[in-house]
């Protein structure tokens, strides 16, 4: 009896040619890990919001006129709601472009071209002048922030003058 039980062991164990549990295991795992790492890829790379605006703002200080000059050098027209923000030392002028086309005042200017297509809009080669005379800019950090509210983008950040916060 024990010889036929031996025997039927021995049968069982030359029969059993199938891929053993561990590297079943570890080859789900591999193809689990490849999937979420190929998913990972697509998820991470899927832009969410849409990008802001494509275009060229370059911006100037004139110490002599008293002047900051924002121009769009090229790119998409400039909605109205964009905003304009200059800050010196610690004081923060801000002003969208449909503020500073209706109002008319001698801080804020937008100098349009002379056949202006979209008078709404803030279009190639025009520019947004902001006056600081009267304001001591002597040793005051400077900076002008170009911001699309409605993508959420900030369009132009640049220092004209590295100082003090007071």
């Amino acid at each position: 009896m024990m010889k036929k039980y031996w025997d039927a062991m021995v049968k069982n164990k030359n029969v059993n040619h199938a891929v053993s549990e561990v590297i079943g295991v570890v080859l789900l795992l591999g193809i689990a890990i490849s999937l979420f790492a190929v998913l990972n890829f697509f998820v991470t790379s899927f832009s969410f919001h849409e990008s802001g605006p494509l275009v060229s703002l370059t911006g100037t200080i004139d110490k002599a006129n008293t002047v900051i000059n924002i121009k769009n050098d090229g790119g998409e027209s400039l909605e109205g709601t964009t905003n304009i923000i200059i800050t010196i030392g610690t004081t923060t002028y801000q002003r969208s472009i449909r503020e500073i086309l209706n109002h008319t005042d001698n801080v804020w200017k937008l100098f349009t071209s002379s056949t202006d297509i979209n008078p709404d809009k803030w279009d190639f080669s025009e520019t947004v002048q902001f006056s600081f005379k009267g304001i001591d800019i002597t040793d005051k950090y400077i900076q002008a922030r170009v911001v699309d509210p409605i993508k959420n983008t900030i369009l132009l950040s640049i220092v004209f003058q590295q100082g003090l916060y007071e």
